[in-house]
């Protein structure tokens, strides 16, 4: 008896031993970094294209390619405003965000190291925007923008942005005027207007709502040929960075590696990857860093006068 106790001794404390040293690698030994991934991805954007629906299909595309990637599933969740963008992802409801220079600026002010960069689109290294006005103006193409100021002067001509939010419809055409003029458009124009996106930035101009706006280059691209000859434009902005697929770093290296290998192979070839790349004017995505917008981060912070 005394023989059999001791040998049930020595097993439960072998035993209590081994799942002692199981537990402790598990947590405090398990590899740093290591994450659990998620059971489904969340895929926003800011809503730059005034058509929803549009933005839910081509969305949709890009979050049915990801998902076949990595074999997670992912959805597109629409959000109203660009705020909203920025705070689904700082706050975990969504994974990855489709963002603009200015809120991935300022999703880096917000989430610091919480945040990172799946890549950027060949053209985002070097975006510009336009400044466009209707034909009645009788503007055609300027130097720069203080010759616009000039043309305005004692006029009754009213100026649209698109969302108080974008970098190419509004923080950057706004930062290259006061740049080249010295005055803000609210100085030079009866009324300076956000009329929410870049599309419809461009029919309010080429309507006469507005006689002047600025919009991205891409959206006025891809914009019908009478729709551009209605709005023509006077004006390219110099070269500055833009949009991005953020992503919360949260999700883990592995996960992360996948969706960036995933988003830089994406092309044409794939059916989802070539609705991607035609609805976002690019030839291929690329890689990119986050510090790579901290001139927009330093822009933000310096106070620039976006307006009232």
């Amino acid at each position: 008896m005394n023989t059999f106790s001791a040998v049930r001794r020595k097993y439960l404390h072998s035993l209590f031993a081994l799942s002692l040293t199981t537990a402790l690698t598990l947590t405090l030994g398990a590899p740093a970094g290591a994450q659990q991934a998620p059971s489904k991805l969340i895929v926003t954007a800011i809503p730059d294209d005034g058509d929803a629906d549009r933005m839910r299909e081509n969305f949709g595309a890009l979050a049915s390619y990801l998902g076949e990637a990595v074999g997670i599933p992912v959805e597109y969740m629409h959000v109203e405003n660009y705020a909203a963008s920025v705070t689904a992802l700082a706050t975990g409801r969504a994974h990855i965000a489709w963002l603009g220079g200015v809120t991935t600026a300022q999703a880096r002010m917000q989430m610091g190291e919480d945040i990172t960069i799946l890549g950027s689109r060949d053209i985002d290294k070097g975006f510009v925007s336009y400044f466009i006005a209707n034909p009645n103006t009788q503007l055609g193409q300027l130097p720069d923008l203080s010759e616009l100021a000039k043309a305005a002067k004692g006029k009754n001509w009213t100026f649209t942005f698109g969302s108080k939010s974008s970098t190419s419809g509004h923080v950057m055409p706004r930062k290259f005027f006061i740049d080249q003029t010295g005055m803000t458009p609210e100085k030079v124009f009866r009324t300076v207007a956000y009329s929410g996106s870049h599309d419809v930035v461009m029919r309010m101009v080429a309507d006469g709502t507005h006689q002047v706006g600025a919009l991205n280059f891409a959206s006025w691209d891809k914009a019908p040929a009478d729709l551009q000859e209605k709005a023509p434009i006077i004006y390219k902005t110099p070269p500055y960075i833009d949009y991005a697929l953020t992503a919360r770093a949260d999700l883990g290296p592995e996960l992360l590696g996948q969706l960036r290998t995933a988003l830089l192979a994406l092309d044409a070839s794939d059916e989802n990857g070539a609705k991607v790349l035609k609805y976002l004017k690019a030839g291929k995505f690329v890689e990119a860093d986050i510090s790579e917008w901290q001139s927009v981060v330093d822009l933000l912070e310096a106070g620039l006068d976006i307006g009232n």
